[in-house]
């Protein structure tokens, strides 16, 4: 079986390349970047390949998560090994420690090498492309869209503007708990788990947890002087204990008969 090894991220394994020299530069690099990068590549691949036995075949890429990968052909006789183009520029310590990493892929000590210098590098990662995001407002029971409307409207002033959609259904199994929503500032969307949207759900308390997830999109995360992070700090606290339906609110949620039938109601259709 083919061993695969990898940090940094995951990756799809590009099919094998004809031949040891091959590579791939970075896209988008102008023709005289590319044969620059060519050349450094076939030094470090001989580099390797002096210090290592069986056949290095090597690829270098410009991916945004994975750095570095290393597969073997079921014989283990040929090393597919992956690089970002940082390994390039590597000082010899680094290159010294890669040659090491691919002869003894388990060993400790070049991967603690290895991984600080790509955590030095990730100036170099290029950004990733912003992540395509499916937007599903209208649910059977409940309308997010109307919620969130709403919500904005009389406790925000509309200044929210953060996206809001039914999050995906978790695998299915035994459930123990749920999170009810969460807000991802990064992608400046809320989620809400598409369990809520039943006929037993109150609108109430629906309307409750985007009010909660808004907050959190309006107040962010406070740093403490102490240095931790607080994700709800006493002004959230206390902008959520005004909420008009707080305690209607929270008293379903804490009601254990409403919480078993969430955790044992099957998937909604759609």
């Amino acid at each position: 079986m083919a061993q695969q090894l990898e940090l940094f991220g995951s990756d799809q394994p590009a099919s094998p390349p004809a031949d040891a020299r091959r590579q791939v530069a970075p896209e988008r690099a102008p023709v005289a970047e590319k044969r620059l990068i060519q050349s450094k590549a076939d030094l470090l691949r001989a580099e390797l390949q002096a210090q290592i036995s069986f056949l290095v075949q090597l690829t270098i890429t410009n991916n945004s998560s994975t750095m570095m990968s290393l597969r073997f052909n079921p014989a283990g006789t040929v090393a597919r090994l992956r690089l970002h183009h940082m390994f390039l520029d590597a000082p010899p310590t680094v290159r010294r420690a890669l040659a090491s990493w691919v002869r003894r892929p388990k060993s400790g000590g070049p991967g603690k090498v290895l991984d600080a210098f790509i955590r030095a590098e990730q100036h170099k990662v290029a950004a990733r492309p912003p992540r395509a995001i499916r937007i599903r407002t209208a649910g059977t029971y409940h309308d997010l869209r109307r919620l969130f409307d709403e919500v904005n409207a009389a406790h925000f002033g509309g200044a929210i503007r953060c996206a809001i959609t039914w999050g995906k259904m978790p695998s299915r199994g035994r459930r123990r708990s749920i999170r009810f929503g969460s807000y991802v500032p990064g992608d400046e969307i809320i989620r809400m788990h598409p369990l809520l949207d039943q006929d037993f759900v109150p609108d109430f308390f629906v309307r409750y947890i985007v009010f909660h997830e808004m907050l959190h999109a309006e107040l962010g995360i406070e740093e403490l002087p102490s240095g931790r992070r607080a994700i709800h700090p006493p002004a959230f606290r206390k902008r959520e204990e005004a909420y008009p339906d707080y305690a209607r609110a929270v008293a379903w949620m804490e009601n254990s008969r409403n919480l078993g039938r969430l955790l044992r109601h099957p998937a909604p259709r759609g």
